[in-house]
């Protein structure tokens, strides 16, 4: 039987954005045993990637790339090594920016939309501190502005981006899953 894996993921919404996307790729994270974990901040990594190891899990994970020096230590690697072989994947700001940009401005506006949140976007893209970002700039702030947001736009997000898409941190960390098997 194949070891228990732990996903690390440094905020809830990535954590959202994993669990609503896995079951996509056909992944089944209870029955495969699982656990996308919460480590609060980059800073984390180190003691949650010793935890789980001392558990006896293969753990992977999503993080930011301006947060990398927190994974490669933990993971006693240099700053700029693949460390994708051990199942860890960079997004380029952050996971908003990654699937905001695979699902498209008239993509997330569509969600913004559909959740009644249009006007608010609106409202928000007009304050004279936002009004010359470009949009997917404005849409990231916009989702970003509160963790509940957040959490729900990128579980929204990760439900509707094309397959062809799907950000490539995501799309590396679920084939390190299936190669876990």
């Amino acid at each position: 039987m194949p070891r228990p894996i732990t996903i690390l993921v440094e905020g809830e919404s990535d954590r959202a954005a994993v669990e609503t996307l896995a079951p996509r790729f056909g992944v089944d994270l209870e029955a495969e045993q699982i656990t996308v974990h919460v480590i609060n901040g980059a800073g984390n990594f180190r003691a949650a990637i010793a935890e789980s190891v001392a558990q006896g899990h293969r753990v992977g994970g999503l993080y930011d790339e301006g947060e990398e020096r927190y994974v490669a230590g933990a993971l006693n690697r240099q700053m700029g090594e693949d460390l994708t072989r051990q199942g860890f994947f960079a997004c380029r700001r952050d996971l908003e920016e990654e699937l905001i940009r695979a699902t498209g401005v008239a993509g997330v506006t569509a969600i913004l939309e559909a959740k009644n949140d249009l006007k608010g976007f609106r409202q928000f893209q007009a304050q004279e501190a936002h009004s010359s970002e470009q949009a997917d700039e404005q849409l990231r702030r916009y989702v970003s502005a509160n963790g509940a947001r957040k959490r729900e736009y990128a579980a929204r997000m990760a439900e509707e981006v094309p397959f062809e898409d799907v950000p490539e941190p995501m799309t590396g960390l679920i084939n390190w899953i299936w190669a876990a098997g």
